[in-house]
C-alpha cells in the first residue's frame, strides 16, 4: 500500500508540474520562433495578428490570430494570408521552456501566384540570413519580423533551436493564379496538403488534394534530402501527379523552384477529364490524337515554363510516335514544337464518314446538283467536334509510313502540321498516296465556326481509290495527274459537302470508266453494261455550292474520241451529265455521235442513249432538208384551202394573217348590205 500512495503522489506531482509547465508555455516567444523562421526560409516579411492562445489537443503548442507573408516588392498582393496558424512544440522541450517546433498548421489561407507581365513570378524566394528573424508581438497586436541581431538571438537566457519540422499542413486553402502577360486569373479550392519533415537532413514527403477546373487533383512528392531541396539545390525527388483521368510519374532530380531533370511516364485514360482539372476547359480531343496517352521520355524542366522530352515514345489512342518535343507552358495556351516519326496512322476520326446515314434514308436531287432522282445514301449529319484544336499550338515534324485520315490516304510521307489559334495545316512537303505523288497542304479551321480546304496536287495518283475516299465513286480507273483548290464550312460533313466550293482539273493517259462499254455502244446500240476503255482523258471543272460543273471534258479511244458537259452534285451525290462519243468516219465516211445520258445517285446511276441528242447531232442536214418540204407542203395546203398567195417579200405566215383578215371585214360589211 504504500507502494501505491508513492507512485499515486508521484503521478499527482507530475501532472501538477505538468500543468505548472504549461501555464508557463512561452507562447509569444514560440509564435516569435515560428514567424523568424519563415521569414528567414521565405525571404519575406511575415505578420501575425491577434490573441495568441494555448492549445493542448491534437498537439501542445499556441495559435495565433490571422497570419500574412508579403509578396514580393514588385506587387502589393500578400503571397499569404490565413485565418491562423497552429504552432505545435515538443512536449518534453516545452516542460524545460525551450522552443522545439515540430508542426505547423495553416488554417484556410489564400494564395497568390502572380505571374508579371515581365516574366517574374511571386512565389520566387531569396532566404534571409542564417541569423534568422523574430517577430514581437506588442499587446497582443502582430509586428513584422526582425533580424534576431536586434534580440540578441536569445530570449530569457534560453538558445532558439533550429526549426525542424516534423509536419507541416494547409487545410481549407485556396489558391488564385494569376498570369499579367495572358490576361488569365483562375482559383484552385479545397487545398488540403501536408509535408512530413522529421529530420531536415533526411527525407521530406509532400502530400497535396486540390479542385481545380472541375476535377480532383492529388500529388505526391518524395525528395531525399530536404535541406538541399529548400536550398534550390537539385535532389533526387521521385513524384506522382493524379486527376480521376490519369497519373503522371516522374523520377529523378528537382529544385525547389521546380527546376527538373529525370523520367517521366504519363499515362491518362480519359485526357479530357485530366485537362478539365487542370483549369484547360471540357477540350474533346479526336480519337488518334489521344483521347488516352501512355507517354515515356526523358525530361528536363527549366524556367518555370519550358519542358523538354527526348527520347521520346508516345502512344496515342491506337497510333505509336517516337521521337523529341520541347512544349512551353506560358502564354494563353501551351506551344508544342516537336519532331517525330510513326508507323501506321489512324486518323479516321478527323473526317466523319459519308454514308452513316444511308440505312432507310433517301433524298431529293434538285436543282442544279442532279436529275431530278433520288439519292440512296448521304454524308453524315453527325456534329463535328474540332474544339480539340484549341488546347495548343503546334509546330511539328512528322515522318510516317502511312496515314489514314478518313478522306485521304497517305503512303511513306514526310508531312509538317502547324497548329495555331484553333487553326491546322498539313503541309505535304514529301508525300506519297494512292501509288503517286501528292503535295500542297490541308486545313481544318475551328477559329469561327468550322470549316476545311485544301490546295493539292497529284502526280500519277490511282484515281479509283482516291475518288472512291473523297467523293464515294469507283467507276473511273487509272492513273491521273491534277490539282483540286477546295473549300468548305459546315458542323458536319453533309454542311460542308453541300457547300463546297472550289476548282480543278485532270489529265489522264489511259483508264477505264465502269457502268457501260462505249465500243458495244457505239457498235452494236447494246452498251448499258461493261466496261469503256479509253487512251486519254482531260477536263477541267468548277465547284460552287456543293455542285461540281464541267463544260469540256474531253476522252480519246481507239476508232473514238468523246466529249462530255454536265453537273455533279458533291452535296447531294447525284448526277446529271451527257457524255457524247463520235465514231470517226463511221457512216458514210461522215462522224457518227452517239450521245449517253448517265442520270441519277452515285450508287446507281442510269446510263441511256440520249435520242435527242443523236438526232440533232447526227441528221442535223436531213432535218434541214425534211423541214423545208414539210414546210412547202403546208404552205401549198393553206394557199388551196384558204386561196391565200404570198406577196413579193411576204412570209406565208404574213399572207394568211392578211387573208384571214380580209375574210372577216367582208363579212362584217354584209351587216349593212
Amino acid at each position: 500500500m504504500r507502494i501505491l500512495r508513492w507512485i499515486g503522489l508521484g503521478c499527482v506531482g507530475f501532472a501538477g508540474f505538468a500543468v505548472l509547465g504549461l501555464m508557463t508555455l512561452p507562447k509569444e516567444r514560440i509564435a516569435r520562433l515560428a514567424s523568424a523562421e519563415l521569414s528567414r526560409a521565405l525571404g519575406r516579411e511575415v505578420v501575425m495578428s491577434g490573441e495568441i492562445g494555448l492549445t493542448v489537443w491534437p498537439v501542445l503548442g499556441v495559435k495565433t490570430g490571422p497570419l500574412r507573408i508579403a509578396g514580393p516588392d514588385w506587387d502589393e498582393a500578400p503571397l499569404l494570408t490565413a485565418q491562423a496558424l497552429n504552432i505545435g512544440v515538443g512536449a518534453a522541450a516545452a516542460l524545460r521552456r525551450e522552443i522545439d517546433i515540430r508542426r505547423l498548421e495553416l488554417v484556410a489561407p489564400k494564395i497568390n501566384l502572380i505571374t508579371a507581365r515581365d516574366g517574374r513570378v511571386s512565389w520566387s524566394f531569396e532566404p534571409r540570413a542564417e541569423s534568422g528573424a523574430e517577430s514581437v508581438p506588442e499587446s497582443g497586436a502582430g509586428t513584422a519580423a526582425r533580424p534576431a541581431a536586434e534580440t540578441g538571438g536569445e530570449t530569457g537566457g534560453k538558445t532558439l533551436m533550429p526549426l525542424g519540422l516534423a509536419r507541416a499542413s494547409v487545410t481549407g486553402g485556396a489558391v488564385v493564379i494569376e498570369d499579367r502577360r495572358a490576361g488569365t486569373r483562375e482559383e484552385i479550392s479545397g487545398l488540403e496538403l501536408s509535408l512530413v519533415m522529421p529530420d531536415p537532413a533526411g527525407p521530406a514527403t509532400f502530400e497535396l488534394r486540390a479542385q481545380r477546373g472541375g476535377g480532383r487533383l492529388e500529388a505526391e512528392v518524395t525528395a531525399d534530402h530536404a535541406q538541399d531541396l529548400m536550398a534550390g539545390k537539385l535532389t533526387p525527388v521521385r513524384a506522382r501527379f493524379g486527376t480521376g483521368g490519369g497519373t503522371l510519374r516522374f523520377e529523378g532530380r528537382m529544385s525547389r523552384a521546380l527546376e527538373a531533370e529525370g523520367q517521366l511516364s504519363v499515362t491518362t485514360s480519359s485526357t479530357a477529364q485530366v485537362l478539365q482539372s487542370l483549369g484547360l476547359g471540357a477540350v474533346t480531343l479526336p480519337r488518334g490524337l489521344g483521347q488516352a496517352i501512355d507517354l515515356s521520355a526523358a525530361l528536363t524542366f527549366s524556367g518555370g515554363e519550358l519542358l523538354n522530352l527526348r527520347g521520346m515514345r508516345l502512344v496515342l489512342d491506337q497510333n505509336s510516335l517516337t521521337g523529341d518535343a520541347d512544349l512551353r507552358l506560358g502564354g494563353s495556351r501551351p506551344q508544342l514544337t516537336a519532331k517525330l516519326s510513326g508507323g501506321a496512322l489512324d486518323l479516321t476520326s478527323l473526317a466523319a464518314k459519308g454514308g452513316s446515314e444511308r440505312a432507310g434514308e433517301s433524298s431529293e436531287s434538285s436543282g442544279s446538283g442532279g436529275s431530278g432522282s433520288k439519292s440512296s445514301g448521304g454524308w453524315s449529319k453527325a456534329p463535328i467536334d474540332a474544339s480539340g484544336l484549341a488546347a495548343l499550338n503546334a509546330e511539328v515534324s512528322l515522318a510516317v509510313q502511312s496515314l489514314d485520315a478518313g478522306m485521304i490516304k497517305l503512303g511513306a510521307s514526310r508531312l509538317g502540321l502547324s497548329l495555331d489559334t484553333s487553326r491546322l495545316v498539313l503541309s505535304l512537303p514529301e508525300a506519297t498516296g494512292y501509288g503517286g505523288q501528292i503535295s500542297g497542304e490541308f486545313v481544318v479551321n475551328n477559329r469561327k465556326g468550322l470549316s476545311v480546304g485544301g490546295n493539292l496536287s497529284l502526280l500519277q495518283a490511282d484515281m479509283k481509290p482516291l475518288l472512291s475516299d473523297l467523293m464515294g465513286v469507283e467507276r473511273l480507273s487509272g492513273r491521273a495527274d491534277g490539282f483540286i483548290k477546295f473549300l468548305g464550312a459546315g458542323a458536319t460533313l453533309d454542311a460542308i459537302m453541300n457547300g463546297l466550293s472550289g476548282q480543278g482539273g485532270i489529265a489522264m493517259a489511259g483508264g477505264t470508266i465502269a457502268g457501260f462499254d462505249l465500243n458495244g455502244l457505239m457498235g452494236t446500240g447494246n452498251g448499258a453494261k461493261g466496261v469503256t476503255v479509253f487512251d486519254k482523258l482531260g477536263a477541267r471543272f468548277d465547284i460552287a455550292g456543293g455542285v461540281l460543273s464541267n463544260e469540256d471534258l474531253s476522252l480519246v479511244l481507239p476508232g473514238f474520241t468523246a466529249s462530255g458537259r454536265g453537273v455533279v452534285g458533291l452535296g447531294a451525290q447525284t448526277i446529271n451529265y451527257l457524255f457524247t462519243p463520235v465514231a470517226l468516219k463511221a457512216g458514210h465516211g461522215k462522224d457518227l455521235a452517239f450521245p449517253v445520258r448517265i442520270s441519277g445517285p452515285w450508287s446507281n446511276p442510269k446510263v441511256l442513249p440520249d435520242l435527242s441528242a443523236a438526232i440533232d447531232l447526227n441528221l442535223k442536214e436531213k432535218k434541214a432538208e425534211v423541214k423545208q418540204k414539210v414546210e412547202a407542203a403546208i404552205r401549198e395546203k393553206v394557199q388551196e384551202e384558204l386561196g391565200v398567195r404570198p406577196g413579193e417579200g411576204q412570209s406565208l405566215e404574213d399572207a394568211v394573217k392578211q387573208g384571214l383578215e380580209d375574210k372577216v371585214k367582208k363579212e362584217l360589211f354584209k351587216i349593212f348590205e
